[in-house]
């Protein structure tokens, strides 16, 4: 008999029931970091309620219901971690996260079904990793709320967000009522399958808003793949100051990255396929001294709000409403690479101001119809510099400008891989500018060797270290 008690419990362990609704502990007697094994809602409740440094709470298969946590404090070198034992099977489908005054707080590999959406709020250094979120929506909805005083360097990674119908978005990045998150990290996330088109809130990811604008949030949106993310005129939309989008791949999806306020944003090295669908778009800018370079952009359907490249015009000028369109100052657009665009590079094609004192420079800009380059209003001291355009079929250049701002000569692009690439022999090689000390690599991450080549790529052995996005690059199961 004592024997079999024994077995029993050897049993009892393993699954992680340790009885009387507690979860079972494991851990030396000295103060080491502990194993905390959950089989149902109570015991998971109750381990975090008494969560320390160093607590792994591995969680059963099973379905779970979460509440509130609230100051749970890990360390860096010892975080608190609550781990799905089998990725993607203890799934939770009631109640909702919210994460208070925590820090170093890690959530891996759970499914989210329910009705609620998470919220971190006045916390720093939480991480969702490796979750499967496909939400039971009822009405607006965020899926992922960051927000309130002080919360700074939160990341969301290696996570599949998919089938979003109603308005929110998939990732809101806010704050307090005066300052963003600031240092908080999305990426390697596989966002997809959003829509129909609403008119507005519905992006896959928003940082910042209109009220909070004038706050820098340090934000870095990279290495994430959007797929089909039809929801929103802007897939993702940035509302602040000194973020960072970067190495991302936009495919098939309706809408563009919008950087609509905000100054100082970096949008580089990301790749965006239209695939021929209608409504797909590229890049549209707002606001001051904005870096826009290394992106490609190829087969792009969209015009004007959903060009592949829209510098605009503003609706105001230097004062106004936090949530009008503040027009465009000193944006540097070089070294991006446009094949196969219903629109390629706009400037000012909506509102009133057109841009003031930008750069357009080191392009290769192809396409078989309309302007290449097309002002739509006319720009106020806009420099044009080392650009080779290739109109085809019915296209123009769009613009009348020196042999050394604008070259008319084919850059000889092939495809190779999912991309066109310039060829042995274009015209682009070695002929940029040079005069952007900030492009130190291409769109694949080799280096720009000596005088750059024309446009996001540069032809070179190099290893490459990025590439177009493919679902099996992101989300819980990638490497």
């Amino acid at each position: 008999m004592r024997r079999t008690c024994r077995a029993l419990l050897v049993a009892l362990v393993a699954w992680g029931v340790s009885g009387a609704g507690q979860p079972l502990v494991s851990s030396a007697s000295t103060g080491a970091d502990r194993t905390v094994r959950v089989a149902d809602s109570d015991q998971l409740r109750t381990a975090l309620a008494d969560a320390r440094a160093g607590d792994r709470i591995v969680v059963a298969d099973g379905h779970y219901a979460l509440g509130a946590v609230t100051g749970r404090h890990g360390t860096a070198a010892r975080p608190i971690t609550v781990v799905a034992a089998h990725r993607g099977r203890a799934v939770v489908d009631a109640g909702q996260l919210v994460v208070t005054d925590s820090s170093h707080l890690t959530f891996d590999g759970l499914q989210w079904t329910g009705s609620a959406g998470l919220v971190i709020t006045g916390s720093h250094h939480v991480r969702l990793t490796r979750n499967h979120f496909r939400l039971t929506e009822q009405s607006s909805l965020h899926w992922v709320l960051v927000n309130g005083e002080d919360s700074h360097h939160n990341r969301i990674d290696h996570n599949l967000f998919e089938h979003k119908r109603q308005l929110g978005n998939f990732i809101a990045v806010e704050g307090s009522e005066t300052q963003q998150s600031r240092h908080d990290r999305i990426d390697h996330n596989h966002f997809r399958d959003v829509g129909p088109r609403a008119d507005n809130e519905m992006e896959a990811i928003r940082v910042g808003r209109s009220t909070i604008s004038r706050s820098s949030g340090f934000t870095v949106v990279e290495a994430n793949l959007f797929e089909d993310c039809d929801g929103d005129p802007e897939i993702v939309s940035v509302k602040s100051n000194d973020n960072t989008v970067r190495y991302n791949t936009f495919r098939s999806s309706q809408g563009t990255l919008s950087h609509r306020h905000g100054n100082r944003g970096s949008l580089h090295g990301n790749f965006f396929l239209g695939e021929g669908k209608a409504g797909t778009g590229g890049i549209r800018l707002y606001g001051e001294d904005h870096k826009v370079y290394n992106n490609h952009f190829e087969g792009l359907t969209g015009t004007r709000y959903d060009a592949a490249l829209q510098v605009d015009g503003g609706d105001v000028d230097g004062t106004g409403a936090l949530n009008a369109h503040w027009r465009v100052y000193r944006a540097v657009v070089v070294h991006n690479t446009f094949v196969n665009n219903t629109s390629n590079i706009e400037v000012g094609a909506n509102y009133t101001f057109p841009p003031v004192d930008s750069v357009i420079a080191d392009n290769v800009v192809t396409g078989s119809n309309g302007k290449l380059f097309n002002e739509l209003k006319v720009p106020v001291n806009l420099t044009y510099a080392g650009n080779v355009a290739w109109p085809t079929g019915t296209a123009t250049v769009g613009v009348t400008q020196p042999t050394e701002a604008v070259r008319v000569a084919d850059p000889l692009l092939g495809r190779r891989g999912p991309v066109h690439r310039i060829g042995a022999g274009s015209p682009a090689i070695d002929t940029g500018t040079g005069r952007y000390p900030f492009v130190t690599d291409d769109v694949d991450g080799q280096p720009r060797a000596g005088l750059p080549d024309v446009g996001a790529d540069e032809r070179s052995t190099a290893t490459v270290l990025r590439r177009p996005l493919r679902p099996a690059d992101v989300g819980p199961n990638s490497r």
